[in-house]
This record gives structure tokens, sequence and C-alpha cells, in this order.
């Protein structure tokens, strides 16, 4: 599984797991662990497809 694949992951069954809860408190902190592992996700994706600098001579 690759970085980015891993963390989108992370990132679903974060968001499952706060369907699933009744406490608003850790609704919420879960909520957020999902962003943030999105945010990562988004970060390496884009490092990824950055185009290699050219190198200088």
């Amino acid at each position: 599984m690759s970085d980015t694949a891993h963390y989108r992951f992370q990132s679903d069954q974060a968001r499952r797991l706060a369907r699933q809860v009744t406490d608003a408190t850790v609704r919420q902190q879960l909520l957020e662990m999902a962003e943030e592992y999105g945010r990562y996700a988004d970060l390496i994706e884009a490092r990824s497809t950055e185009p290699a600098p050219a190198a200088a001579h």
C-alpha cells in the first residue's frame, strides 16, 4: 500500500468510526483526525506529481 493510499484509508476509517460513536467530543476528534490524514495524503500526492528540479550544470 502506498503512503497516499495508507493515509486515505486511515481518513476513511476515522470517518466511519465518527459516524458510529455517540460521544460528541470523540466524534469531533475523529473527524479532525480524518481531515489531517486527508491533508497528509494530499501533500504526498502533490509532491509525487511535482516536476523534478532541473539539474545545475
